[in-house]
């Protein structure tokens, strides 16, 4: 089978469609296009994309069973979604299910082409594991990084070499729980040990934000401070600890990542995705450390039996 070379975008409206297509194809992404669920099942069938951006609201099939459809058709091909005021319960739903990350219709101008490139490197990082040790019933890994953004697909890839030996999940899941890793590492090394605002990505274009980070790698304390992961996987749940040595945030000040608003408003993005992905999520006082624990699903639990 062909590597696929092309982005799949769905979406019922044709200004919509082109907007994306525009701004995918200015960055050097082949585009192939389709107008509901349907087609865009139908596209896959005959030719596997690298992965699929999709509206929520269409006709036929929504994108919330356009979802359900890839992940059981494919389970990894990473699904991004497109949302809009109004669409935050369906699209929380859609994350839950399987999609792998999302982007407010109003920032696809600025922020589509970096969730696309994020998704696609830990997409690759999640699909380069392939031995499978036959005997393995725990693993414990433990990582002390520098912060480097480049290093995150890397420590993904190792991160997720004990669940596939463990047979703890699927690639779909997999998935999901590398987004969760992607998003907590580099919100421990940029927004934790660089103490780097995520409001400056809002200005010029986010060159402020790329220079911060820049400068304050070569400068103490900022430098010195290292993120700390540790990983306890076993036959039943895989627990990731990520603490990270600067100040902390106050919990308190955060957006509530359970709250499907919280989808169209800038911050707390990550945690969001987070608490989507894992099966529970919790930190430490001083706002330093995150837990996150995914649970194997039981293959024997198919719902409540009818009468």
């Amino acid at each position: 089978m062909a590597e696929p070379t092309h982005i799949l975008v769905v979406d019922d409206s044709p200004t919509q469609v082109r907007q994306i297509q525009m701004v995918l194809e200015n960055d050097g992404f082949t585009v192939q296009t389709a107008h509901d669920g349907q087609e865009a099942m139908q596209c896959i069938e005959a030719e596997q994309p690298l992965l699929v951006v999709t509206d929520l609201q269409m006709p036929n099939m929504s994108g919330l069973e356009l979802v359900a459809a890839v992940r059981n058709h494919s389970p990894s091909l990473p699904v991004i979604l497109t949302t809009s005021q109004g669409s935050e319960s369906i699209a929380a739903q859609a994350l839950q299910e399987g999609a792998a990350s999302y982007v407010p219709k109003r920032d696809l101008s600025t922020a589509l082409v970096a969730v696309v490139r994020q998704v696609l490197s830990v997409n690759q990082a999640t699909r380069s594991v392939r031995e499978v040790a036959q005997f393995a019933i725990k693993s414990t890994i433990s990582l002390s990084l520098e912060n480097e953004e480049l290093l995150v697909p890397k420590v993904i890839s190792r991160l997720e070499l004990p669940m596939v030996e463990l047979d703890l999940f699927d690639e779909g899941e997999r998935m999901q729980i590398a987004m969760a890793l992607d998003e907590a590492l580099l919100n421990a090394m940029v927004h934790g040990n660089l103490e780097v605002s995520s409001d400056l990505r809002q200005i010029d274009d986010g060159k402020p934000y790329v220079d911060m980070i820049a400068e304050r790698k070569q400068l103490a304390p900022y430098k010195d401070r290292r993120v700390t992961v540790q990983m306890d996987a076993k036959l039943e749940s895989a627990t990731i600890v990520i603490r990270y040595e600067g100040p902390g945030f106050d919990l308190s000040s955060l957006r509530d990542p359970t709250d499907p608003e919280n989808l169209e408003k800038a911050g707390g993005r990550g945690l969001l995705l987070i608490n989507a992905f894992m099966d529970q999520v919790c930190h430490n006082e001083k706002g330093n450390e995150i837990t996150m624990i995914k649970k194997k699903a039981d293959p024997n639990s198919e719902g409540p039996e009818e009468d």
